[in-house]
Order: C-alpha cells, then structure tokens, then sequence
C-alpha cells in the first residue's frame, strides 16, 4: 500500500462516512513541511499536451482509483449535532425579511418574506402606509396589507426592480433560482403579469425613462451584455425591444468592465468601471452618445471613520459615518441613528411627499437579517427611540485589531454570549468559526444569517477577519490584497487564527475557518500553507484555481483581480492557489479535515475543480467531504436549502460537541 493510502488505512475503510473527532488530527508544522517538494515555491505537476501549441496546463496529478468518484467523496450522513443545529437557526429565523422601498407617484413597492416562506414578493401600498408601518418609532413594524402583493408568475425569484415614475407599474427581475439570469416582467396590481421578449438581465434592474414610455435593460452576463430599449404603452410593448450601440469611444466593452444604467438629468446614463482603469460616464441624448463626468461622488474624509454614504436632502446632508464602534446616520451633525459593530448599512435614501421628506435607512445584522426604518426629516428620535429595534441583552459584538505578520493591523468583529467576554478579553477559550473574505473590495462582516446568532446562542464564538483585500478601510485596503498582494489575505486569517488562540478565544481543535466564493480561496490557502493553525475549514462555492481563471463562469471578469491582466505570472498565482498547492503535496493526512458545498447550478465559479479538489485530497490520505447542494445558484437561495445548509456548516463545525451545545 502506498504512502497515500496509509491515512485511509488507519481510519478504516468507512472513514468517508464519518465525521472526524474534534481536535487537532494532524501533525506539527515542521512534519508537514517535510512532506513538500524541496522547491522554493509550490510546483504543481506540468506536462505539455499535443495539440495545444505547447501551452503549459496544470494537474492534480491525481491518482483515480475505484471507487473514487464524486458519489464517494458525499458527505452522505448528517452530523451528531445536525437536528440541534436546524431547530437553533429555525428558532432564529422569525423575523420577516424587508426590502428597501422604492418611492413614486404617492406608491411604494418593496421586497417581503415571511419567516418559512422560500423567497421574498413584491408588494406596491400606498406610500403614507409604508412610512407609518416602518416608522422608526413602531416596533415590530407591520407585515404588508392583505392583498398588495403584485401578481408575479410562479416559481420565480426577485433579482431586482425598478418602480415606473407614476408609482403603478414595476419592471422586474424575475427568473428560476437556478440561473442568475432573469427576464424583464411587467407588474402591476390587478393585471396578469407581462414578460418583454429578448433581453434578459444579470442583477441590473431596468430604468425607466422619465415619462414612463420606455424603459432600458442592461442584457446579458457579463462580458457580454448589451443595452436594449423597451418602448411601452398602457398594455405593455408598443414595439419590439431592440439592442442599442454602445459610445463609439467604448466599443464593445472589455473584460472585466463594470456596466451601470442609470437617469441624470432626465437622461440615460451609462457608467462604466474597468478596474485598474478608472470610470468613464456617457450620457444619451437624442439619439447620440455624449461624454460625461463620474457619477459617484467622493466622500469627504473624517479622521478615524470612515463615510459610507451621504444624500442631500433639503434639510441638509445625510450622511453615514463607520466609526471604532459603529455606524451612526446623522443630519447636519446630530445623530438620527446608530448602527451596532456587527450591523452593516444595506442602503440610504430620502424620498419626497407633499408634507416633506422621509430617511429610509436599511440594515442587517445577525439578530435582524433584514430591516428597514423610517424618519420624517428634520424631525429625529429622541435618544429612548434611536437604538436598533431588537433584544440584544444576550449577545454582544466587540471591534478587535489584530496584527499580522507584518506589522500590520488587521480588524476583526467578535461576536458572542455577553459572559462569555469581559473587557474585551475571552472568559475561557469556545468553540470558534473564523469567517473572512478579503477579495474584490468587498466589504466583509458577520453574515446578516440567523445561523451566526444560532451559533453563538449554542455557546460558540463568531469572528468576521476584515482581511487585506477587502474594502472596509478603502481602496488601499483592498489594493493590499489584490493581485500581486493577495498573499497577504491569505496571510492574515492564518495571523487571525493563531492570535485567538493565543490570546484564548478557542483552542486551535475547536477552531473553524469558513469562507465563501472568494473566501473559499482564503481559507482554502490558508490551510494548506499553514495546516497546523486550524482545527477544520468549510468552503462554500469555493475559488480554487486562480491560474486558470477562464475554468470559472465570471472568470473573465477577474483577471485584475488577481492581476491576471499581465501584473502576475501563473507561476505567482500557483503559489496561492488551492488547487496547485495540493499538487505540490504528496500527502495530505496533516491537513485539517475539510467540507466543501458546492452549488447545483453555480455560474461564477467551477464545481469541477472542487471535486477534484476534494478527490486529491482524498487520495493523498487526507480528510475531505463534499456536499452538492440540488438545484440553487451562486447568488439568491431558498430559505429551506439555507437552513440545512446552515444546520450541517454548523453541526460540521461543532463535531460531537466539546463545549456546544452548552451545559
């Protein structure tokens, strides 16, 4: 028997089924180095195919044997703590969800979904009700009247929508939950929903021309997509939908391009980001393409915060300010609102009625996934009415600074039982889940799910890394992460990892990194290079090869991203990528056992390499599962899927207990 069988020989020949003890299942660090190829950097097998001009293309070099194919490498029983896990998030899982409003012609429509519903509906009631029923000083706020939901074919899912300037009808985003792509429907209350025929839309909700007569579609996933025009009248299309050019100065738009529609001025603006390349803005008139001036505002700079938004309004300007502690919402300097550490903004704005204005102000934590609240201006709370409309006597969220390797400091949000810190430091060391996504200018808190709350209500402890990458501290931050840096992301959760557990949040056994798409990669990386800083990782869609990003559906729209645009040789990228680096190993017993979800029907990243991925780790002795979740995509899923995906990342997370549930 081979040195890559004698893990499974140890284990016995059911060990696939099996979840493994909590604890630290692997060998010190030093043993670990050992079994790598004596090179400088990580060298994944190569070989140079006929046919192909020579071109160098990567393997795991993987050993097929019988019996190793994707039905084996299921996780095909549930976790100890599995039923425990459900009926937690299900308990935590009662708030209805609430979209942010749109405002027109004296009409407001919005996103709701009831706890144990699938997926949200739109809902069109007049906008005086809506800011009663969400008025910041109503608690809970009042479930939409019997009635005003809009017709809307079945099994579809909201992608986005956008409501026409007389407040009675709205352009959807309307398709499957197993494609991204949706089509445009027409809505409004009492009439059979309509479908436009052709364009069909990645997450860009239509706009509206400003008489309502038309309305503008951004088709296609990117890169390929195309502006369509959609003349209208009372009984939908009056012509059929066509395809315009775009500027001559842009062409057709290159990969990795960002593409937003918008109205300025009443008429059609078209932004276009390249990332490492700046914005450029067109706007359409009378049939011609004219250069224009960047949309997005800069915010100004406050020492020590960070301002997430600001909307003028004619009382003055609103502004969102991220401080140490939280966000607050202020006009002209006083406080309307506060945010908790681990509460992030969702959305700010400000509509207009015949007696003033209202602040809408859109949020998610933990504890509330979803809410939205309401203010007439300049009116403003009094402080008894200006905290966050739920229980938070039980838990509590603390801003932590961590310094990485080099010096740098690296912020972490921790969110536990209230005694299970005291000022700022661990009572004793939990069972931990370590979440980070450091990628793309993302900003990265703990997860607005009821299963982090469930987690932390069972005695665990949930900490959100803000690693390099990201964009909670600007566009340096993420620039410190991104291509020819990204080792650094990486870096900082293995940085995170050790320090809570040296300064006794968890013990290196009872912790668990987690990450999702981008993150995936994160945690992926972060286990191979340095195994011996984690107990277990759960990858989620997970990133797994950044050498070869045309595998990914989106993979064209990253290269910058990982400096794949010429900053960056394959050779660099291997050095990070999770999929190369089990190549350059030739056992993978030390490694922390790993679950890997993938989605049905994912079209960003490749399920094939995290098969593959999971097999190589499989064969080289190492403990792997995989878990295909049936149907679903990327983005949007439904409610029952998130809570068995919740209840098994958790059970996983949680093995046979040590500590969890409590007492």
């Amino acid at each position: 028997m081979g040195c890559r069988d004698a893990g499974r020989a140890r284990r016995g020949a059911s060990y696939r089924h099996e979840l493994p003890r909590v604890g630290n299942p692997y060998r010190q660090s030093t043993n670990s180095a050992a079994r790598r190829r004596p090179s400088r950097m990580a060298q994944p097998r190569r070989h140079r195919p006929r046919g192909r001009g020579g071109a160098v293309t990567w393997t795991l070099g993987v050993e097929k044997r019988e019996g190793s194919n994707e039905a084996s490498l299921e996780l095909r029983h549930k976790p100890p703590l599995f039923e425990y896990f459900r009926n937690k998030v299900r308990h935590w899982d009662s708030t209805a969800r609430q979209g942010m409003p749109q405002v027109a012609g004296g009409n407001a429509v919005f996103t709701w979904r009831n706890p144990r519903e699938e997926f949200p509906a739109l809902y069109l009631v007049p906008d005086p009700w809506l800011r009663r029923a969400l008025s910041a000083r109503n608690a809970p706020p009042a479930p939409p009247p019997v009635g005003s939901a809009l017709p809307a074919p079945a099994n579809r899912v909201v992608r986005g929508f956008t409501l026409d300037p007389s407040g009675t009808r709205v352009a959807a985003l309307l398709g499957p939950a197993d494609t991204e792509l949706a089509g445009i429907w027409l809505l409004s209350a009492g009439t059979p929903p309509l479908q436009l025929p052709g364009p069909r839309s990645w997450h860009a909700a239509p706009v509206w021309a400003p008489d309502g007569n038309s309305l503008w579609v951004l088709s296609g996933k990117p890169p390929e997509q195309t502006i369509w025009r959609c003349e209208l009248d009372e009984g939908g299309p009056s012509a059929p939908p066509e395809p315009m050019p775009f500027p001559w100065e842009l062409g057709t738009p290159a990969a990795g391009a960002r593409l937003r529609l918008g109205i300025r001025d009443g008429a059609l603006l078209l932004t276009v980001r390249t990332p490492g390349a700046g914005t450029r803005c067109w706007l359409h008139r009378e049939g011609i393409w004219n250069p224009s001036t960047n949309a997005d505002p800069d915010h100004e700079q406050i020492p020590g915060h960070k301002v997430l938004a600001r909307v003028g309004s004619q009382h003055g300007d609103v502004l969102a300010i991220e401080g140490p502690t939280g966000t607050k919402i202020t006009l002209n300097r006083a406080t309307l609102w506060w945010l908790e550490a681990a509460e992030q903004l969702t959305s700010l704005s400000i509509s207009t009625h015949p007696d003033g204005s209202a602040l809408w102000i859109q949020s998610a934590s933990p504890e509330l996934p979803s809410a939205v609240i309401c203010m007439e201006l300049p009116e403003a709370p009094d402080a008894s009415t200006s905290r966050p409309r739920k229980d938070t006597g039980a838990f509590a969220h603390l801003r932590l600074r961590v310094p990485a390797r080099d010096g740098v400091m690296v912020p972490v949000i921790v969110s536990a039982r209230v005694g299970d810190f005291a000022r700022h430091r661990p009572v004793s060391p939990r069972p931990l889940l370590l979440s980070c996504y450091g990628g793309f200018g993302v900003v990265h808190r703990s997860e607005p799910e009821p299963s982090v709350v469930a987690w932390i209500a069972a005695g665990g402890i949930h900490v959100a890394a803000q690693v390099r990458g990201g964009g909670e501290l600007g566009p340096q931050w993420h620039e410190a992460g991104r291509g020819s840096n990204k080792l650094n992301a990486i870096h900082d959760v293995i940085d995170v990892a050790r320090y809570l557990v040296a300064q006794g949040w968890t013990r290196v056994g009872e912790l668990t990194a987690v990450g999702a798409s981008h993150g995936g990669l994160v945690v992926c990386a972060a286990a191979l290079l340095e195994p011996d800083a984690f107990g277990r990782v759960i990858a989620v869609a997970p990133l797994l090869d950044t050498v070869e990003l045309h595998r990914h559906g989106l993979g064209s729209q990253w290269l910058h991203e990982f400096g794949a645009d010429g900053e960056t040789s394959g050779q660099q990228r291997a050095a990070y990528s999770p999929r190369h680096l089990l190549a350059a190993l030739d056992s993978a017993d030390h490694l922390p056992p790993l679950l890997c979800w993938v989605i049905g029907n994912d079209e960003r990243v490749d399920n094939a390499t995290a098969v593959e991925f999971v097999l190589g780790i499989r064969n080289r002795g190492g403990q792997a599962w995989l878990h295909r979740e049936r149907g679903g995509g990327h983005a949007q899923r439904a409610a029952g899927s998130l809570l068995d995906f919740s209840a098994t990342v958790l059970s996983f997370a949680a093995g046979r207990g040590n500590g969890i549930p409590p007492g």
